[in-house]
């Protein structure tokens, strides 16, 4: 049996949270099927997975990963030229 469009779009959601680190706990996938359900009111077109996508910095706090600086520091330097 071939997977529905609301499928491909739930399941691309909950992966690319997971992905993100988003823990998938009940309430979680509850706002997934909240996210699914508004994109779905706006037409269930070929592009429904996508439009979810995209809705998902409005539906969920995405953990911030933070970038650690250069070690050692970085040095300007030259080669000797004058």
């Amino acid at each position: 049996m071939p997977e529905i469009l609301c499928q491909q779009a739930l399941e691309r959601v909950l992966t690319y949270l997971d992905d993100d680190g988003v823990e998938l706990t009940t309430d979680a996938c509850r706002q997934a099927l909240r996210l699914l359900e508004m994109s779905m009111a706006q037409g269930a077109g070929p592009d429904l997975p996508a439009r979810c996508i995209d809705s998902i910095p409005g539906y969920f706090e995405r953990p911030h990963e933070s970038i650690p600086d250069a070690s050692p520091p970085l040095k300007r330097g030259h080669i000797g030229y004058d």
